[in-house]
């Protein structure tokens, strides 16, 4: 079993990494109205998140239905000068919430539990992406339907930070602004 989470691990790491290098090498900016409310030590807008030198941007999942797992999209920056560890999700719209990674298994598209938390260096890129990793959310306690959002938190080893999760189609592949900046 351990070589199966170092191999999901593995495969996911290069999908994200992948997927890092052409979003920051596509240059792409959009002049975007930015909502910042303050929470605490959180800057939050409907699609960026900040906290303690960790962006979070595009924060989405599928339309899903209740009692369905629902996946977590979101572009993770470590703007910080130290490494940060990702350790998963918090959500009280479903039973539990996991770190997952993309496998084919037996010719098969399955998302399989990675256990341990995610390094972050200084000055990186994290994409939880389709066929990558993401946060799997178990048994969702309500139907969301493209347009809807609603809030969760991701855990680092710095403490939580609150995002807003915006539902797109239930076969989109990506978030519906994704592409654009909002540095």
């Amino acid at each position: 079993m351990q070589s199966n989470n170092l191999s999901v691990m593995l495969i996911a790491s290069v999908l994200s990494l992948t997927a890092s290098a052409a979003y920051a090498g596509s240059g792409a900016k959009h002049d975007h109205h930015n909502h910042n409310h303050k929470h605490g030590e959180h800057k939050h807008e409907t699609h960026k998140s900040e906290f303690k030198g960790i962006h979070a941007l595009h924060g989405w999942m599928r339309e899903s239905h209740k009692g369905e797992d629902g996946l977590i999209f979101v572009e993770l920056d470590n703007r910080s000068d130290a490494t940060v560890i990702f350790k998963g999700g918090e959500a009280g719209n479903a039973q539990s919430v996991e770190l997952v990674g993309f496998q084919l298994k037996d010719g098969a598209p399955k998302y399989l539990p990675i256990k341990k938390p995610v390094p972050i260096k200084a000055g990186r890129h994290l994409d939880l992406a389709p066929k990558a990793m993401a946060l799997r959310l178990n048994a969702l306690s309500q139907d969301y339907h493209k347009g809807d959002s609603f809030e969760m938190e991701l855990l680092f080893d710095r403490g939580e930070m609150h995002v807003t999760i915006e539902i797109e189609a239930d076969n989109a592949t990506q978030h519906s602004h994704a592409g654009h900046n909002h540095d």
